[in-house]
């Protein structure tokens, strides 16, 4: 006799959305195998379940540091590794930045185990000179570990827990600088990140869910997630500006955290267009140079032609093809260069660039120098 489907306990609404996020985030990078009954893989040759096998996808790693972010959305792959959807493997990243740390480590994977899904831990090592500070250093070193890790088990991709907060926490960041569209798009769903293990593909999912969710789903499945006390430091930059957008909440009445959001979605469209009409620009440009991938100058009247915006993309793609290091390049180097192309007669004439380099204004070109 089956069971009667009323007493069968009813799925919390913040899991639900959580498995729902989940499963879109894996279609949408056609990532995921689905079981051969389902209609949907066969529908015709490029199924998710053969494109699953093409990409060699069989495992997809899942970022998960104990917190209840990530250990809403481990929870989540759990639930779909048991069921054949997909095959991940849990990985947590100890930074040795806290006394302690290796213990959270054990104990995360333990629960992770106990839900599953395999698991391992992994160290970081980070720079403590790293010129970004701290939390830029754990970030770059984090992101290393999961690639290698990923390259060793043959994984398609890295889940992160990321949420809504966090990419309100990233726009606020951009306005406090001073950044431009691109960094004000904030975190893509989908992104390939470089480190210095190679290339490695991030997955988002849950960045249309808030923090208030994720707590709801570990509640709700009896999960003890781990309070991270670095998340309260105000010594570093992004929990400052968490209080901030807490108190800007409040004085306001209004939550501004989707608003956020959508701004960020809203200038990736933007600057994802810009890049791209830069990058047609750039390719026109080389072969008006007879393929030279790095030519030493650009003519400065071909740059004016492509509108602010466009050439400076195009410019900070030249320098970056000069060798000019991608992590000391920034926007008021990009700006200064610029200045340079628009000026005239005695006006600015050069521009200093990162590794003892120069832009000048020579006969109608931009020369770059090393000096």
């Amino acid at each position: 006799m089956s069971a009667d489907p009323a007493r069968r306990p009813r799925l919390d609404p913040a899991t639900a959305r959580i498995r729902t996020a989940l499963r879109a985030a894996l279609q949408a990078s056609r990532a995921v195998s689905r079981p051969a009954s389902d209609p949907a893989s066969q529908q015709d040759g490029s199924s998710l379940h053969d494109v699953a096998k093409e990409e060699r996808a069989a495992r997809l790693l899942v970022a998960v540091s104990g917190g209840a972010d990530s250990l809403a959305l481990a929870a989540a792959a759990a639930f779909l590794h048991s069921r054949g959807e997909a095959r991940f493997l849990a990985v947590t990243v100890d930074h040795g930045l806290q006394e302690g740390s290796d213990a959270v480590a054990r104990d995360t994977v333990a629960a992770l185990d106990a839900m599953g899904l395999p698991a391992r831990s992994v160290t970081a090592d980070v720079d403590p000179e790293y010129p970004g500070g701290l939390e830029a250093a754990a970030r770059t070193a984090r992101y290393t570990a999961l690639a290698r890790a990923a390259a060793t088990a043959g994984a398609a991709a890295v889940l992160t827990g990321h949420t809504q907060d966090d990419q309100a926490e990233t726009v606020l960041l951009g306005l406090l600088r001073g950044s431009g569209a691109r960094s004000l798009s904030g975190m893509a769903a989908q992104t390939r990140l470089d480190t210095d293990a190679g290339p490695l593909t991030v997955l988002r999912p849950l960045l249309g869910l808030t923090r208030e969710q994720t707590r709801a789903s570990v509640r709700a499945q009896d999960l003890t997630a781990w309070d991270d006390p670095m998340n309260e430091d105000p010594r570093f930059t992004r929990v400052r500006a968490r209080r901030i957008l807490r108190d800007l909440a409040e004085s306001l009445g209004q939550d501004l955290r989707a608003g956020l959001a959508r701004t960020a979605d809203l200038l990736r469209e933007d600057a994802d267009h810009l890049d791209a009409e830069a990058g047609r620009a750039w390719t026109a440009l080389i072969a008006e140079d007879r393929g030279e991938t790095a030519p030493p100058s650009l003519p400065i009247a071909s740059l004016v032609e492509l509108g602010p915006a466009v050439a400076g993309r195009v410019v900070r793609t030249w320098l970056l093809a000069r060798g000019v290091p991608a992590s000391d390049l920034t926007a008021d180097h990009v700006r200064d260069v610029g200045e340079v192309a628009a000026a005239s007669g005695a006006e600015k004439r050069e521009a200093s660039v990162p590794g003892a380099g120069t832009v000048r204004r020579v006969r109608g070109m931009l020369v770059h120098r090393r000096d």
